[in-house]
């Protein structure tokens, strides 16, 4: 009889051995990669750091991505929402960005709004700011605080008046 105590049991070490010359092994090779294919891996890299180091990671996204419709509509309301002094394109895109329903509402968004001086606009933001989860935020800062005091001192319409009231309340 055998017995089992008596074999000679194989080491971790050989056990690993066999197996890396088992034929159902497969041998993980470099694979070779064309001057081409480096090239233009090269020149992703480049462009995702120039991208970071700019800080247009989001547009250089995109045009890896693809440009579609809406990325180009939103990409130029985003730019008028930024820049733009003409009051009627600010008025359009303001609208676009109130529609998309964002959970918040940009700072900076509301500041430039608040600098066209127009009841309509000042009220239509600031309705929208209502109903934003970021309302706190936005109301600590201490350049929308001054502004609204100063609408609400200034305003001829009582709807605004009302409305910056309650918002100061809700920013408490």
């Amino acid at each position: 009889m055998f017995n089992d105590e008596e074999r000679e049991r194989p080491s971790w070490r050989e056990i690993d051995r066999r197996k890396d010359r088992s034929k159902f092994v497969r041998e993980d090779k470099p694979q070779y990669q064309s001057k081409k294919s480096k090239s233009i891996i090269a020149n992703y890299k480049h462009k995702l750091k120039e991208a970071f180091r700019t800080g247009k990671v989001a547009e250089a996204i995109d045009k890896l991505e693809g440009d579609t419709v809406e990325k180009s509509k939103k990409r130029e309301n985003m730019k008028i929402l930024t820049t733009s002094e003409d009051l009627s394109k600010f008025t359009k895109a303001l609208e676009w960005y109130l529609e998309q329903n964002y959970e918040e509402i940009d700072i900076d968004i509301i500041n430039r709004a608040l600098n066209f001086d127009k009841e309509e606009l000042t009220i239509k933001v600031l309705t929208a700011l209502r109903s934003k989860r970021n309302l706190k935020e936005v109301l600590k800062a201490k350049n929308i605080i001054e502004k609204l005091n100063l609408i609400q001192m200034t305003a001829k319409s009582l709807q605004l008046r009302h409305l910056i009231k309650e918002l100061l309340v809700l920013g408490d």
